[in-house]
């Protein structure tokens, strides 16, 4: 399965600054060693900065009214994303982000948000939060480094584009570690396609509980939001109704997607104690031409 890449050409920041030269090769090893020998810069808090206001902007969309219920929750919620603090290379790359690839920026900015609600509905205020909300934010860094056409695409991928949408959390996980040193952010962009080991890239060990309910979440938006692949995004519901199957099928981490309910259940009493519904067919798509991803022969990028 699919767990390293050589650059075929040099990978570089949104400002042309140089992460790594062509025919490094990029794996969980190299990833770590990036991050030990990282020299984490100074951070600054994205409350106060061009992008605090748009992190407001996913509780007023519909598709996830069910989980931003009441000011409470969303206060909560806004107090715990304006936390996230970022060294400027990072807020860099979110401002390029926002101008070239604003559906990417949203999916960034939700991510944070709903990760944000599902833990808080589940443990409250926890220390770790604001670097899991900025795990979250930036754990689709790495399609950053994507041909623009193909994140417009609307057709299905060809053997050598899956290579390359393959490759993301590689080259993100890179990139943060070299930014950030050992940082959940790290593990979430290397992990969030993980699946269970179904998924891409192979791991030396799984991550953390916590890391999983940041796939979860970005699952989630993913679905919930337009795609050019698909005719329209799906509903919460049938969003959760996949969700929960490709749980049962081993595809995605259980708990998280009882987080998940969870909150969008309102949070109240003992998330443990959630029971999944009856399966039934939530609604759908009529065009959905996303297929997963399990296995890369190809050494892409």
């Amino acid at each position: 399965m699919f767990d390293r890449i050589t650059l075929a050409q040099d990978l570089r920041d949104c400002q042309g600054g140089l992460l790594g030269r062509r025919g490094l090769v990029v794996s969980p090893e190299s990833i770590e060693e990036a991050a030990a020998s990282a020299r984490p810069s100074p951070r600054q808090p994205l409350a106060g900065t061009a992008l605090a206001e748009d992190l407001r902007l996913p509780m007023a969309e519909p598709a996830w009214r069910h989980l931003f219920r009441g000011p409470a929750v969303q206060a909560a919620v806004a107090r715990a994303v304006l936390t996230i603090d970022l060294p400027e290379a990072l807020h860099a790359e979110m401002l390029a982000l926002r101008g070239a690839d604003p559906v990417r920026y949203r999916h960034a900015l939700a991510s944070a948000a709903v990760t944000a609600r599902v833990l808080q509905a589940a443990v409250g205020e926890a220390r770790s939060l604001p670097e899991l909300c900025t795990a979250a934010l930036l754990h689709d860094l790495g399609m950053r480094q994507l041909p623009p056409g193909l994140l417009r695409s609307t057709r299905g991928l060809q053997p050598a584009e899956v290579g390359e949408v393959a490759a993301h959390p590689l080259l993100g996980a890179f990139h943060l570690a070299r930014l950030l040193g050992s940082h959940p952010a790290v593990e979430a962009a290397l992990s969030h396609h993980w699946r269970q080991g179904q998924g891409y890239p192979r791991l030396p060990r799984p991550p953390s509980r916590s890391l999983e309910v940041v796939a979860v979440a970005s699952a989630f938006v993913a679905l919930t939001q337009p795609r050019p692949f698909r005719s329209e995004p799906f509903e919460a519901r049938g969003a959760v109704d996949l969700m929960v199957a490709e749980a049962a099928a081993g595809q995605a981490d259980a708990t998280s997607v009882r987080l998940l309910v969870h909150a969008l259940r309102g949070g109240e009493g003992e998330a443990r104690l959630v029971r999944h519904g009856r399966p039934r067919r939530g609604h759908a798509p009529a065009v959905n031409h996303h297929a997963a991803i399990t296995a890369v022969a190809r050494n892409p990028v």
